[in-house]
């Protein structure tokens, strides 16, 4: 069995008509969701909620089995402990959806489903690295309008110049922060 590849959703700083920015996910080329600030902290705490669930889970199994607990019944205690605790808030990531699980290797993962539909797995930490992204670019969207608005004003650049200009800007910060980039 061949494990589903991680999908492919990425998170930046789109312009809005008004000229502000917002954190845009983008879930495939023709589904994307914009979130303000409180919508986009949310979401960030759902998808790292999800990522300790399947962690938690994960480790319980571990530590019962470890325990000599045979696997059947360890199971039995996940399935209860799972009834136990507060579900995921679907809405505040919708139309992403998260679904904590334990791969027959005992670590945890993710079932990740958009719009209703099964698209691949995330590992706990692809979950962290997406919303930590998310938080970045929530972080960002103030300080793209504010760049736009000088690129416009002091420096007399047209809307669709700034736009451009503001849009390459990750490039720039992707150079920055990658491994090997400038020192």
């Amino acid at each position: 069995m061949t494990t589903p590849k991680p999908p492919t959703i990425w998170v930046q700083s789109d312009p809005l008509p008004n000229g502000t920015y917002a954190a845009a996910i983008h879930y495939n080329d023709d589904t994307a969701r914009i979130l303000d600030r409180p919508a986009g902290l949310a979401y960030a705490a759902e998808v790292v909620a999800a990522a300790t669930y399947a962690e938690h889970d994960a480790a319980v199994l571990r530590q019962l089995v470890a325990a000599g607990v045979d696997l059947h019944a360890a199971g039995h205690t996940i399935s209860a402990l799972r009834v136990d605790r507060p579900p995921l808030n679907d809405g505040a990531t919708a139309p992403l959806r998260l679904i904590p699980g334990i791969a027959t290797s005992g670590r945890g993962f993710l079932r990740v489903d958009i719009a209703g539909e099964q698209v691949g797995q995330w590992s706990p930490a692809d979950a962290r690295d997406h919303a930590s992204n998310v938080l970045t670019v929530l972080a960002a969207t103030t300080l793209d309008a504010a760049y736009r608005r000088h690129l416009i004003g002091p420096l007399g650049l047209d809307e669709a110049r700034a736009r451009i200009v503001v849009g390459d800007l990750g490039d720039h910060i992707r150079a920055l922060t990658s491994p090997g980039g400038p020192s």
